[in-house]
């Protein structure tokens, strides 16, 4: 056996790190715990020493996972923003938590294949989403004291709904690609597809819903601006 490593924390976000991908590219019954070891290199024996067992490290992965797309979602600073700037924020980095970090994509495809069997073994899973409703919750009801929001929003539908549109195209890209005829994954379709989230979630919310300009529209208005 491999001696423990002198540093445990970093022996063990290196071997998550590798895990990440085995499980991703291979699911949990494709992924090889020696294929994981040797990226390491390690014994196999130290990842059992610091996961137990291939599930422990499979939740283990999953919990790292959803970690690092809570903080990406960057709740913390959008509590004290304008309600309506704070929830187009809060789609935003939602989009771009699953754009930059495909591997969350399979991994959720994985988990859900297993209906949740290896995540509902966690004790984490819930406690990292409590203050993530509880964030889209406290901007819903400044929106609503400020007069801008409608009353009656429930927080958890509202992230449901914006996380879908976020989670839909981007896990279903190439498919809808040739379905559709469209190119879900180039810069200028994503970022168009993002508006389009923006404005009907933010319309949903709206006590009054108001015209929110493209970005041709805007382009437009400046062109205009600056030839008069």
């Amino acid at each position: 056996m491999a001696r423990r490593s002198a540093d445990p924390v970093r022996t063990r976000e290196k071997i998550l790190k590798y895990a990440t991908d085995e499980f991703a590219r291979f699911g949990f019954g494709g992924a090889r715990t020696d294929r994981i070891a040797a990226r390491c290199k390690l014994s196999k024996n130290m990842l059992y020493y610091y996961f137990k067992s291939k599930e422990g490290l499979f939740i283990a992965v999953l919990e790292r996972m959803y970690q690092t797309l809570r903080d990406n979602q960057r709740d913390l600073s959008i509590r004290a923003s304008d309600p309506l700037r704070a929830l187009e924020q809060l789609i935003r980095h939602t989009f771009h938590a699953f754009e930059s970090n495909p591997n969350t994509i399979l991994l959720l495809n994985e988990e859900n294949k297993h209906r949740a069997k290896y995540i509902r073994k966690s004790h984490r899973t819930r406690e990292m989403y409590y203050p993530l409703i509880d964030t889209v919750g406290l901007v819903l009801e400044k929106g609503q004291r400020e007069g801008v929001f409608r009353p009656g929003l429930d927080p958890t539908d509202v992230y449901l709904t914006l996380a879908s549109m976020c989670y839909h195209v981007l896990s279903n890209q190439y498919t809808l690609e040739i379905a559709l005829n469209r190119n879900f994954g180039a810069t200028r379709v994503k970022s168009k597809w993002l508006d389009h989230i923006v404005d009907v979630i933010s319309m949903y919310c709206m006590l009054e819903p108001v015209h929110r300009p493209s970005e041709k529209e805007k382009t437009q208005k400046n062109a205009l601006t600056a030839a008069s």
